[in-house]
């Protein structure tokens, strides 16, 4: 596949997924706590991990369910909160996001928190309509909670929170981007596993989604290693590049084994692991 081709493919993926997000904040919602919801859910973003989830699931030749996409819209509203919150002045206190405003600073503290709550039920209250319609959702959905919970997302963002970066060496880092940033990934990845009826592929794709997760982290370090904070790309230094490689190279190994075609997903990880900003 040419970039070329990769590209609209990858464009008709988020489109698919902003239509499903524009539809999933109900009506009824007060006013303020829906423009902030719409604000952050809806302000942008490169929409990987509801591509990677309905990529798996095309890869074997199977066109998504409506059940799918909202499936994939869920884990953008978990990915959305989870920035919300983080950017609160308790948390990282972040005055941007996506070169806008945080929502915290559009909307204020108290809506925000609100608005990053209301994002996280939303999530699942589209995975559990989807559960009651097909029992592999329910699957699925609890996947997603043991990934993004205290057990993942949530514990590594708690980790990092208490940790002293400042010093940090390389395998605390790894521990945090593993659990912060890769399980929400390996969600989306496993989740279309299961979608898909694939499940005695799990091991490929847990193998893909771990060096796709380490590999991501590792390159939004690269891109910023110029604003001093101390992360993983700082620590690695000059082996930076080389451990990035390799994680792609292992990436893409792993796709070979899961028995689908993984043009796509291949396109996809080589544009995401070793593009040069923080676009596609």
């Amino acid at each position: 596949m040419n970039n070329n081709g990769f590209a609209k493919q990858y464009e008709k993926l988020r489109e698919e997924c902003e239509r499903t997000l524009e539809a999933a904040i109900p009506d009824g919602v007060p006013e303020k706590l829906q423009k902030s919801m719409r604000y952050s859910l809806l302000g942008g973003g490169k929409r990987l991990r509801p591509a990677l989830y309905l990529a798996v699931i095309r890869s074997y030749g199977e066109e998504p369910s409506d059940e799918d996409r909202k499936t994939a819209a869920a884990i953008e509203c978990i990915h959305s909160y989870s920035l919300v919150h983080d950017d609160l002045p308790a948390m990282d206190n972040d005055d941007l996001r996506r070169g806008r405003p945080s929502n915290h600073k559009a909307f204020g503290e108290a809506t925000a928190l609100l608005a990053g709550d209301a994002l996280l039920n939303l999530a699942f209250e589209l995975l559990s309509g989807c559960a009651c319609a097909d029992a592999r959702y329910a699957r699925i959905m609890k996947l997603i909670a043991e990934r993004s919970g205290a057990l993942g997302m949530i514990a590594g963002q708690a980790i990092e929170f208490d940790a002293d970066l400042a010093a940090a060496g390389e395998s605390e880092f790894s521990g945090i981007a593993r659990l912060k940033t890769g399980k929400l990934i390996e969600a989306a990845v496993l989740g279309g596993c299961i979608a898909a009826r694939k499940e005695r592929e799990i091991g490929a794709w847990t193998e893909y989604s771990e060096n796709f997760g380490r590999a991501f982290q590792l390159r939004d370090d690269m891109l910023d290693v110029g604003g001093g904070e101390r992360s993983l790309a700082s620590v690695l230094g000059d082996g930076a590049e080389a451990e990035l490689e390799a994680l792609c190279r292992a990436a893409l190994s792993a796709l070979e084994k899961t028995g689908g075609d993984t043009e796509f997903l291949r396109g996809l990880t080589k544009s995401v692991l070793l593009r040069s900003s923080d676009g596609l």
